[in-house]
């Protein structure tokens, strides 16, 4: 099986670059500034004409596109800043690790995954709310460092301590925040890592086979 570590970091070699990564982020301030020429970014009827997402909308008429489009909008400079400078610190290495095409699914399924649990939490409590952000996309992404510190190749970079020290802060900083959607957090985690633990032994399970084939 190839190095996994080089296969991360060699990336002048190959000349490779995270344009996924790039394309989202730009693609994520194009619809921010678009918010606040037509009618503020903070404007929640403005969210709303956006694609973020409220739970009745979805239930009750059907605008099941909010469980994607709400990933792309986002509440002020502030929630749209720190959420782009998190996609750019972990995005080129979780994109180069599965590659551009299962970056993008991991990247939506997790934001979707997201929008489920707040749905769930929602039903139960009956407390609603308008949300939006990348932030449970962003939490998918996370949690593929978790398959990086159990990998032996990678451990001494991404110790076990370290990242999982990492994501219970950032969990952590939702709690304690009234205004941050915690569930779309933790809903983000959790698909994200499921389907990148999945998607990592089909990729483990196809280099096996075409290593005996040659």
């Amino acid at each position: 099986m190839p190095n996994l570590k080089d296969t991360i970091f060699n990336k002048t070699q190959h000349k490779w670059q995270p344009y996924v990564t790039y394309l989202l982020i730009a693609v994520n301030i194009i619809i921010f500034l678009i918010e606040e020429l037509m009618g503020g970014s903070e404007n929640v009827d403005t969210a709303l004409g956006f694609g973020a997402y409220f739970t009745p909308y979805v239930i009750l008429y059907g605008e099941i596109y909010r469980m994607v489009t709400s990933i792309f909008v986002h509440f002020g400079v502030e929630h749209i800043g720190a959420n782009m400078i998190t996609l750019f610190a972990l995005g080129p290495y979780v994109e180069h690790y599965f590659g551009h095409f299962l970056f993008i699914v991991l990247y939506i399924f997790s934001g979707i995954c997201g929008n489920l649990s707040t749905m769930l939490y929602e039903g139960m409590t009956g407390n609603l709310a308008v949300s939006c952000g990348a932030s449970g996309a962003i939490f998918g992404l996370l949690s593929v460092f978790i398959l990086f510190a159990f990998n032996e190749r990678l451990r001494k970079i991404f110790p076990v301590r370290r990242v999982f020290f990492s994501v219970l802060l950032s969990l952590t900083e939702g709690l304690s925040d009234p205004s941050v959607n915690f569930m779309a957090h933790l809903g983000g985690l959790i698909g994200g890592l499921v389907l990148s633990f999945i998607m990592q032994e089909i990729l483990r399970i196809t280099i096996r086979k075409n290593n005996r084939t040659k």
